[in-house]
């Protein structure tokens, strides 16, 4: 190529370069060029996706809030016989001077401030007691705190990431216990109920406020997922317990044992029967809620009960007054943090909520130690009827 055509090539190709740097300053574009990029490769220039709620964090995958969240009205209903109240430990400001009542909103939703500690209690003549277990950055789950006691640490100055809280005792006969939380980032979550975790479970962000409700369970069926206005976010529900016994009741007649005591579990609406006498001719003398494994493995089969055990430490967590139903599974208390631990880690009942054994609470499962021998039959059965 001659001097001429490779001067007329070079001047052509500045004037194209002027012309689109000039079209850029018109538009206010600008794309870096490929050698600017850390790694070698041309940074590609998009358009942020933007949510009814304001712009995408796609390193989070949240939805950043533009404004205060604000939660659902909720025109709820206090039960009869029972009254529960809450009260927060808020970051910077300390304890609530007065506790909230069921269904209002208690912490400060948008506000950057996050709930470190939490109270709550039912002043009822009915057994039992509400627990809460709080998940706290940098702690961990903390174990169960009974009616009216602290979850959470004071003292920490962590933020609340997660949270469980349930029944015990005949209160968990009658009631269902809701509850949703606001995150810092995300908002209002949806309804959860009856020990299931309310937070992210995949994102360190901080409870800032939270709603409970107190439901009485109805009878004769299903318990709505509608109630006065509250929506559970979970998929499976409660049924009237009374149904779940006359079923259990039937079932058994069929079984022989090899003494004369009878042990069922329903693992699907998590129950466990007691029965004396023999086949054809049981009678049901204890029938407790519980909580089974999660894996399937262990949600049918026949066995006869083996060897006791006051007490054994499992999967990191401490169990008591043990009655072995085949190798690993167990019917046990509910667990306890530490070894020897007397401090309840996961008192929960009513769900799938155990590796595998079947969790009672601690008193029932001495019962069942004490009283009901080995050799006995033991049937376990996942059925869905009602």
């Amino acid at each position: 190529m001659t001097r001429f055509k490779r001067g007329v090539c070079f001047l052509l190709a500045a004037l194209m370069t002027f012309t689109a740097f000039t079209e850029l300053a018109q538009t206010g574009s600008y794309a870096a060029p490929i050698n600017e990029g850390i790694s070698g490769e041309a940074p590609v220039m998009v358009e942020a996706p933007v949510t009814e709620g304001g712009l995408i964090d796609e390193a989070k995958n949240t939805t950043k809030k533009k404004a205060t969240p604000t939660p659902t009205t909720v025109p709820f209903e206090a039960p009869e016989g029972a009254e529960l109240t809450y009260r927060a430990y808020m970051h910077g400001s300390g304890w609530d001077e007065e506790y909230t009542a069921q269904g209002m909103v208690c912490g400060k939703p948008g506000k950057g401030l996050s709930i470190e500690a939490l109270e709550i209690g039912i002043n009822s003549d009915i057994e039992g007691k509400v627990c809460c277990n709080t998940y706290i950055d940098g702690i961990g789950w903390t174990g169960q705190a009974g009616n009216f006691e602290a979850a959470g640490s004071e003292t920490a100055k962590k933020p609340m990431q997660r949270i469980k809280i349930y029944l015990t005792g005949k209160l968990l006969v009658k009631y269902r216990i809701f509850y949703r939380v606001c995150l810092d980032t995300n908002g209002w979550l949806g309804w959860t109920y009856d020990g299931f975790v309310a937070g992210n479970e995949d994102y360190r962000r901080c409870i800032e406020a939270i709603q409970i409700v107190l439901v009485e369970r109805e009878k004769g069926g299903l318990t709505p997922p509608n109630i006065n206005g509250v929506v559970s976010a979970a998929t499976s529900s409660y049924k009237d317990a009374s149904k779940i016994r006359e079923y259990m009741i039937k079932k058994a007649q069929k079984y022989s044992s090899k003494t004369k005591y009878l042990v069922l579990v329903d693992s699907q609406y998590c129950f466990l029967g007691v029965f004396k006498g023999k086949k054809n001719n049981w009678e049901l003398i204890k029938f407790y809620i519980c909580a089974p494994g999660i894996f399937k493995i262990y949600w049918n089969g026949e066995y006869d009960l083996g060897v006791k055990s006051k007490g054994f430490y499992s999967y990191g967590s401490q169990v008591y007054w043990g009655t072995r139903i085949h190798r690993e599974l167990w019917i046990h208390s509910i667990t306890y943090k530490g070894h020897n631990g007397k401090k309840v880690l996961d008192g929960r009942l009513g769900g799938r909520f155990s590796h595998g054994c079947i969790r009672l609470e601690t008193k029932d499962a001495k019962w069942v130690y004490d009283n009901v021998p080995s050799w006995s039959k033991c049937v376990l059965y996942k059925k869905k009827y009602l």
